[in-house]
């Protein structure tokens, strides 16, 4: 049983760099559509190598340790964000009994909100001010549109009578289509909505100082999230189909490149005095017609 989940662990760890390295080429190439230009070209034919080539680049880099920081800490926390990604696949519904809990739902906003605490360590690790500012302002930032999040994921329990993800069409959750995707937008800290990856014009936030192998799984952290979070949408929307995973990782590429990205402020209050109280009203409503 061992040797099988380590088998298990292994292909979802393949399956998930093999996923992330397609989507990056993919999105280089909508890029160069949507600007008028060529995408990559140079590495083999249409660049299908260009991610492979990237990532040796980075592994390459240098990785210099800050003045009384503890290196466990300096590359562990980013790779408690990879075990995460890996961690999060487990909670949607596979047809496979041995992947499949009762309260996947529920484990799923438990690893949502450690994310908070992710973050202020990977601020205070680094020693120094400017990371530990921008680490805050990116906690400030989340902890506003997670609990409308939470409350979303609520009305979905509500809808479904279930504390766990399963596979259907939900049309009945269409009309928060919108709502979740801005949410989902913020915690993936894409365009319009990417303060905190925004922070690099600057210091680059929270993850000044990192390169080399905690870059990478920084990197493959943002990127697995955006793959997973595309498949819930699919789990949630379009009954956990392939196409639709599809799709909405191509919105999400088309709104990163076609708005500018918003004020910080004004997400503040947009979270808080706009989808927060759109939300309280949804779950009202779904929790009635769940009594009733």
């Amino acid at each position: 049983m061992i040797l099988f989940s380590i088998i298990l662990l292994l292909l979802l760890v393949l399956c998930v760099l093999q996923s992330i390295a397609f989507i990056t080429l993919y999105e280089r190439h909508i890029f160069g559509v949507r600007q008028n230009r060529l995408g990559p070209n140079k590495t083999s034919i249409f660049g299908v190598l260009q991610a492979i080539i990237d990532g040796v680049k980075l592994l390459k880099k240098e990785q210099v340790l800050p003045a009384g920081s503890s290196y466990f800490l300096f590359l562990g926390v980013p790779g408690l964000s990879f075990i995460i990604i890996l961690v999060d696949w487990f909670t949607l519904p596979y047809n496979f009994f041995f992947l499949t809990f009762e309260f996947s739902l529920m484990f799923f906003l438990c690893l949502v909100g450690f994310s908070v605490y992710r973050t202020l360590v990977r601020g205070v690790v680094r020693k120094s001010k400017y990371a530990i500012l921008g680490s805050i302002r990116a906690r400030s930032q989340s902890v506003s549109f997670e609990i409308a999040f939470s409350l979303y994921i609520f009305c979905v329990v509500f809808h479904t009578n279930k504390f766990c993800f399963l596979r259907n069409w939900n049309l009945g959750l269409l009309f928060i289509f919108i709502p979740f995707l801005l949410i989902i937008l913020a915690e993936l800290n894409r365009a319009p909505f990417d303060f905190s990856e925004g922070e690099r014009e600057l210091v680059r936030g929270y993850n000044v100082e990192f390169a080399s192998v905690a870059f990478v799984l920084l990197f493959l952290r943002e990127y697995g999230f955006l793959i997973f979070f595309s498949v819930l949408f699919s789990c949630f929307f379009f009954d956990f189909s392939i196409f639709g995973a599809f799709l909405i990782y191509s919105l999400l590429i088309l709104i990163r490149r076609s708005f500018p990205r918003y004020r910080y402020d004004f997400l503040i209050n947009f979270f808080w005095f706009k989808l927060l109280p759109i939300s309280v009203i949804l779950l009202f409503y779904f929790w009635g017609i769940l009594i009733l």
